[in-house]
């Protein structure tokens, strides 16, 4: 069994899907504590309310009033179980694809209804 220190090995790093696309970085992480057990990984979550945590406790509600009322979702957190993490170091690397997941839902968002309204934008 390997050990590992979960705030300086996991928190922060770029989660990189099976094609190597950027999907964010962890702002959370999650921990199961099975009965008489030593805690487990259970997931890793990107989000702008879990970001906003980290800045200041008052952005967070704000945060996520503007994640349910605007733009492509209504959930504002992306949860990525810990058994898609297939390999750790300066990243996590996953086995999943980032358009399988909402994780990408705000760039996309983006993309389609602001950069792709600009004049010359290519889009």
């Amino acid at each position: 069994m390997s050990t590992f220190r979960i705030v300086r090995d996991v928190l922060d790093k770029k989660l990189l899907d099976a094609d190597e696309c950027v999907m964010g970085r962890v702002d959370s992480i999650v921990l199961g504590y099975p009965d008489g057990r030593q805690p487990r990984m259970v997931r890793v979550e990107i989000g702008g309310p879990l970001l906003a945590a980290h800045l200041a406790s008052w952005l967070v509600r704000p945060v996520e009033w503007l994640g349910r009322n605007f733009g492509p979702r209504r959930r504002v957190n992306v949860s990525v179980q810990w058994s898609h993490v297939k390999k750790m170091g300066r990243d996590l690397h996953l086995d999943i694809r980032a358009d399988d997941t909402e994780a990408l839902a705000w760039e996309n968002w983006l993309a389609e209804h602001v950069i792709g309204r600009i004049p010359g934008s290519g889009a």
